[in-house]
């Protein structure tokens, strides 16, 4: 049984039982530790359906968000699980317990929460319910839906088949890959083949406005076989000291930061390259002769955080090395909006 409970813009996909002794993750515990490790492996999951407030110190943190030695004990957990069942049902709470967990030991704040599951101490609490909490509320009832069903074809996987896998050691490339949506989309493409490999398809096209609504678009340009698109991105923020306020401390979330995504296909190396406020934007190629590349924006929303005007990147362009005079007759410039938002528009007939 599943089912959405909302939470400040967030909804929470909870997964249980009809009775407590109906409940699948009591019956076959593997298929907890299954849905742990497969998230872990594919962060796609983490990222794609949550909202903007990620990271370290967010609601729902990933395991290897909280602790750096959290993966090897999180391996030695799953060693204690038996496949399909055959074990006491506090067994699960006594395993996870002190690694779905944030950076506080807080065990509500997790990607996986168990606390309603079945912890030994308290048999009020012992629901029998699995709490998603990295989905954002999606503006149409029907992405909900797909977020269901995408998350029932799991359960219907890996109840038939265990999943196994060792848990991959991201470590820094968690934030440096993963926050891009080429990367997102990548992984996550893998992952409906996954699940149509396993005789669960499901059509990229119904995932498609969970995409754009998580990594809109900011604007694209095209010019002399060149096509130059600048996409948002996702960023993790942090929490701030402690400051004075009304009623005692208060900490703020430094949300100062926002990344983009430039991505360019048809550009030659030797030819072209990426420029940033009259700076060189690095890239990493990437196939089909496409390159993509990070950059950052600084949004003025707290102006004690936010940086200098020359570091919001006003306009990002292709500029010619050496072989032209001049640049491209049409780039992208970002201004600010009276939010404080960025914004972006063509300016023409413009050196880049």
């Amino acid at each position: 049984m599943a089912g959405t409970s909302a939470r400040a813009g967030a909804i929470t996909l909870s997964l249980a039982g009809a009775r407590r002794r109906t409940v699948h993750f009591l019956r076959r515990p593997d298929l907890l530790r299954s849905l742990v490790g497969y998230w872990h492996n594919h962060p796609s999951l983490s990222f794609l359906f949550s909202g903007l407030f990620i990271g370290p110190t967010s609601q729902h943190p990933r395991v290897d968000e909280a602790r750096n030695d959290s993966l090897y004990e999180l391996e030695i957990a799953f060693r204690q699980i038996p496949d399909r069942g055959g074990c006491m049902p506090w067994l699960v709470d006594r395993a996870f317990r002190n690694l779905l967990i944030d950076v506080t030991g807080n065990t509500h704040r997790a990607e996986f929460c168990i606390d309603k599951l079945f912890p030994p101490e308290s048999s009020g609490a012992r629901l029998g319910l699995l709490e998603l909490r990295s989905f954002e509320m999606p503006p149409h009832a029907r992405m909900s839906l797909t977020q269901q069903l995408l998350l029932r074809a799991f359960l219907a996987r890996f109840w038939k088949q265990p999943y196994k896998q060792k848990l991959a050691q991201w470590g820094t490339e968690l934030h440096d890959r993963f926050m891009l949506p080429h990367f997102v989309a990548q992984d996550f493409d893998d992952v409906l083949a996954d699940l149509s490999a396993a005789g669960y398809p499901l059509e990229p096209e119904w995932f498609a406005p969970h995409h754009e609504f998580r990594f809109p678009q900011h604007g694209e340009v095209a010019q002399r076989g060149v096509v130059l698109e600048l996409r948002h991105a996702l960023e993790p923020w942090h929490v701030m000291g402690e400051e004075p306020g009304p009623g005692g401390a208060v900490r703020c979330v430094d949300s100062s930061v926002e990344r983009l995504q430039v991505k360019v296909n048809g550009m030659t190396d030797t030819r072209h390259f990426i420029s940033c406020n009259g700076r060189r934007v690095p890239l990493h190629p990437r196939a089909r002769r496409a390159n993509l590349s990070p950059a950052y924006a600084i949004a003025p929303g707290n102006p004690e955080l936010s940086a200098p005007d020359d570091s919001f990147p006003r306009a990002v362009g292709v500029r010619h090395c050496g072989w032209l005079e001049r640049s491209f007759s049409r780039r992208l410039r970002l201004s600010r909006r009276a939010s404080g938002r960025a914004r972006l528009r063509y300016v023409s007939r413009q050196r880049v």
